[in-house]
């Protein structure tokens, strides 16, 4: 797979990354992501590894790495996914240098004009894959004021505490019932940008909890029957 470019506008282009063999690409982006979350920067390493595989590597999913460039240089990073069983994207990292904070792109700030090029993409995505439309994406949010400027941008606060799990430093030989034993969990909000070619009237239990669900078991891991998924799904209030 060659490096694509998503989109350009004037002087901002988006690249896809995965499996394109952009290394230089791909240490740019993956050093903006080390610096703005020196929270995750244990999981620079994975990311590295998955970056050398295709979209599709992963049955069911549809991940995308993206570097952001405005005049040639790299400006944020955006990684999401869409989740084709549970009709919906999945938001990760979202993270604009503060240097380009400002960038306006099609009337929007930067960061705002990549949340709907992430939806507009995951569209395309179950478009292609002749999936039926996607809801929308999710996102993880935090911490509360962030909610509210996405809020003020088009997403929806959805009712449930939810939490994020935080794993561990990477250790080879450590089995995934240990890695389970030291992840830690986050308090977060969950932020859903609709799709709106589905009009949705109300957001239901079962939808999300299939949002819940794509997130904390399709996306992390987590046994379905894992304590922190069913404490979470208690607390949809829809």
């Amino acid at each position: 797979m060659s490096l694509t470019s998503v989109k350009q506008v004037e002087h901002v282009a988006v690249y896809e990354l995965l499996g394109s063999g952009d290394e230089e690409r791909i240490e740019k982006m993956l050093g903006l992501y080390a610096r703005l979350f020196p929270q995750y920067q244990h999981y620079v390493p994975r990311m590295r590894r998955r970056s050398r595989f295709g979209n599709e590597h992963r049955e069911g999913h549809v991940v995308h790495y993206w570097l952001i460039e405005v005049d040639g240089q790299p400006a944020a990073l955006r990684t999401f996914r869409y989740v084709r069983e549970r009709r919906c994207g999945l938001a990760h990292a979202l993270a604009v240098d503060p240097a380009f904070r400002e960038v306006v792109v099609d009337n929007y700030r930067l960061a705002v004009f990549i949340i709907y090029e992430c939806l507009a993409q995951v569209i395309r995505d179950a478009e292609r894959k002749g999936d039926l439309p996607v809801f929308g994406i999710v996102n993880e949010v935090e911490p509360h004021r962030l909610m509210e400027h996405y809020m003020r941008n088009g997403l929806v606060q959805l009712p449930l505490k939810y939490v994020e799990p935080i794993f561990p430093p990477e250790v080879e030989g450590r089995s995934r019932s240990e890695e389970l034993a030291l992840t830690h969990f986050a308090p977060m909000h969950m932020g859903f940008l609709p799709n709106p070619a589905v009009k949705v009237e109300a957001y239901t239990s079962e939808m999300i909890t299939d949002f819940v669900k794509a997130f904390l078991v399709d996306h992390y891991g987590l046994p379905e029957r894992h304590p922190r998924v069913l404490e979470v799904l208690e607390t949809i209030n829809p």
